[in-house]
């Protein structure tokens, strides 16, 4: 699914969320003049775009005065809380280091309102190949009347999203670990994990990769502005676009940063566990190439980076890699039939007409 397009379930959620509070979701659905009604459910399949479900979402949180993605904690977080925090950890050198920076914020919010902290030290290295990330008791964070299991699980998952989004890179996990006992039904749980499960546990936390914490942050306070835009759908996605298809496999390797290049079809193939001739021969199934893959990959961050007026053509060439910028504007001359500064223009004409 595009990343921005987002399912209408997404939607009427989040409205579900506010009408629990006493809101009149109907009046509210009016306020926002959307060009469709979210809360009509007679396609389960249908679609909205990503920025319109923000909306909806903004708006929301704002109605609460919460910002905690409807996961039901205990304190509230002020409206504007996720984006200082994001900002106050973005230019950090690696992600251990963004980690905890990102505790002592909360840290330090939790003592503006007279709350005892319990986000301290958020991880800990079990041996040189294991970390582990560490959230509070469930009783310290979590609301009474919330489901304690499926909002650690939302917890958890929003977390590891976001690590994954900071060094561009899909975290797999090791082993998630849960206080509540196990329920009834773990087919959601292994969806969204796709890893050990373990409960009854005395710590909630997920285990993961150490040299995940030394991996870089590839991100900037522009890129992060973008993030925001969309956060709420980027990290509260739905476990069933996490697949595990070849394709979705090979985007998580390569990860968002372009700039330091590709890997090989050797490489992927080695980081697959398969041969070349296997890959090769899976990605023909599919209909396309290992290159034409990454020409795919290219041309859609292309596209994202061409439609932020900040950001000059050449520099939009570095961040995809290119050793020069003529051999980006015959590559993206190739994959669209315009060049770079043809489709910027382009788009920025049918944005005009548009409002």
């Amino acid at each position: 699914m595009s990343k921005d397009i987002v399912p209408l379930k997404y939607a009427r959620s989040m409205l579900r969320v506010a009408e629990e509070q006493g809101y009149n979701i109907q009046e509210l659905v009016l306020a926002l003049n959307l060009p469709l009604d979210p809360l009509d459910d007679s396609d389960p399949e249908a679609t909205l775009p990503a920025t319109m479900y923000s909306k909806i979402y903004n708006r929301v949180m704002w109605l609460l005065q919460d910002e905690s993605f409807g996961l039901n904690l205990k304190h509230k977080s002020p409206t504007g809380t996720f984006r200082m925090m994001s900002l106050s950890i973005i230019h950090c050198q690696n992600l251990e280091s963004a980690i905890r920076r990102g505790a002592e914020f909360t840290a330090f919010c939790q003592s503006l309102s007279g709350m005892p902290s319990v986000y301290t030290n958020p991880i800990r290295r079990i041996d040189d190949n294991t970390a582990e990330y560490r959230f509070p008791s469930s009783g310290d964070f979590l609301d009474s009347n919330a489901d304690p299991l499926t909002s650690l699980a939302h917890c958890v998952a929003i977390w590891r999203r976001f690590c994954s989004w900071l060094i561009g890179k899909h975290i797999e996990l090791i082993e998630v670990r849960f206080q509540p006992s196990e329920p009834s039904q773990l087919q959601h749980l292994n969806q969204l994990f796709n890893c050990r499960l373990s409960f009854d546990q005395e710590q909630n936390s997920f285990l993961f990769p150490a040299s995940y914490l030394q991996a870089p942050l590839v991100h900037t306070e522009e890129s992060l502005k973008e993030f925001l835009r969309n956060a709420p759908y980027h990290l509260l996605a739905s476990a069933e676009e996490d697949d595990n298809s070849i394709l979705s496999q090979m985007r998580r390797i390569i990860g968002n940063d372009f700039s330091r290049g590709f890997l090989s079809v050797v490489e992927m193939a080695s980081e697959l566990n398969m041969s070349v001739r296997t890959l090769r021969r899976r990605l023909k199934d599919l209909g396309t190439t290992y290159q034409q893959f990454k020409d795919n990959l290219r041309r859609d961050a292309a596209m994202g980076y061409l439609n932020r007026p900040e950001l000059k053509i050449n520099a939009v060439s570095a961040l995809l890699g290119f050793d020069e910028p003529s051999a980006f504007h015959r590559s993206f001359k190739k994959w669209t039939g315009m060049t770079p500064g043809e489709y910027r223009t382009d788009q920025m004409d049918h944005g005009n007409n548009a409002s």
